[in-house]
């Protein structure tokens, strides 16, 4: 079989956002010998596209053909062979015959609907491309026993749905009403300064909502109206720093009147590039409730000032669960 360069195409149909990463249509172990099966996976981080395209230590990438993100968008990673099930303890899904997904979840957090449906479109759609049965659709834990992966996720629920939508594409899984999240798009409008040794807590100028606002007066706290399940995606740029040095860029909750730090609901360092920025998509995932708010914030440990550029943006999806 040669390269698998209609991969893009394919998940296109399936109605989800698709992105192909550069050079993937040469990108493999050598061409794809079979595609008998395909096989779903949990990548066990976040924000870990780069490790499934390029691998880690000890295991060259691709690590699979395709990275999904929590967002429900297909990113497109390799069109030849993926080094992402062996041993197998199936014929029909070795690396040499089957298709691999990695979802990103770090192997605990529940799955966002959003994800789970673009998971089973984008299964369907492959098995309609190489004439499989829903049949073939395994979980990595069902075709390698040492594996865990894709965590909670009932996989003869999984495929009845694939099979589902291998007649009927399209067809939409029923959701409950409490699946469909609130989602709050906010803009920095314009820049901040993070001084040296010190932080930020990013002011949103800006919101891109129907119904505003989502966030307080103040402009930094976004409120959640009830409990809810977060999840976050962004992308900050900071300007300034010394090459090399590192920043933290942080979820944190506060106490509803924002007088108390009560955590960081997610955090993450990156390090500066060769011209002293960081530009840097930011996604995660955990709870707030009527009692929390939450602040998107900058910590800059360097001896050198820093700017938030105003083009950083976030968005956040609150879902009732």
């Amino acid at each position: 079989m040669p390269w698998l360069t209609q991969l893009a195409d394919v998940a296109r149909a399936t109605g989800f956002p698709v992105t192909e990463v550069g050079e993937w249509k040469t990108r493999g172990h050598g061409p794809q010998p079979s595609v008998q099966g395909v096989v779903c996976h949990h990548t066990a981080g976040w924000n870990d596209r780069n490790v499934v395209v390029h691998g880690r230590p000890g295991l060259d990438g691709p690590l699979s053909h395709i990275w999904l993100q929590h967002t429900g968008r297909i990113w497109v990673v390799a069109a030849g062979r993926c080094w992402h099930n062996a041993p197998s303890t199936s014929g029909h899904h070795t690396n040499s015959a089957s298709i691999g997904i990695e979802a990103e979840n770090d192997g605990h957090t529940p799955w966002p609907q959003v994800q789970l449906d673009a998971y089973e479109a984008l299964c369907a759609e492959l098995c309609r491309e190489f004439g499989l049965p829903a049949s073939r659709v395994r979980a990595h834990r069902e075709v390698n026993k040492a594996k865990p992966d894709p965590h909670s996720i009932n996989m003869t629920t999984f495929r009845a749905h694939v099979a589902q939508q291998i007649t009927s594409p399209g067809t939409p899984i029923e959701q409950q009403e409490d699946d469909v999240p609130e989602v709050t798009s906010l803009g920095a409008g314009q820049d901040q300064d993070v001084p040296a040794g010190g932080e930020l807590a990013v002011r949103w100028h800006t919101e891109y909502a129907d119904d505003p606002p989502a966030h307080n007066e103040d402009g930094v706290a976004v409120m959640a109206k009830a409990s809810r399940w977060c999840i976050v995606d962004g992308l900050v740029k900071v300007r300034g720093l010394k090459p090399g040095t590192e920043i933290d860029v942080a979820w944190s909750r506060y106490s509803r009147d924002g007088k108390e730090f009560e955590d960081d609901a997610w955090r993450l360092s990156f390090r500066a590039d060769a011209n002293g920025r960081v530009e840097q998509n930011i996604a995660g995932q955990f709870g707030l409730n009527t009692k929390n708010q939450l602040r998107l914030r900058i910590i800059n440990p360097t001896d050198a000032a820093a700017v938030v550029e105003k083009v950083s943006m976030a968005k956040i999806s609150m879902f009732s669960r």
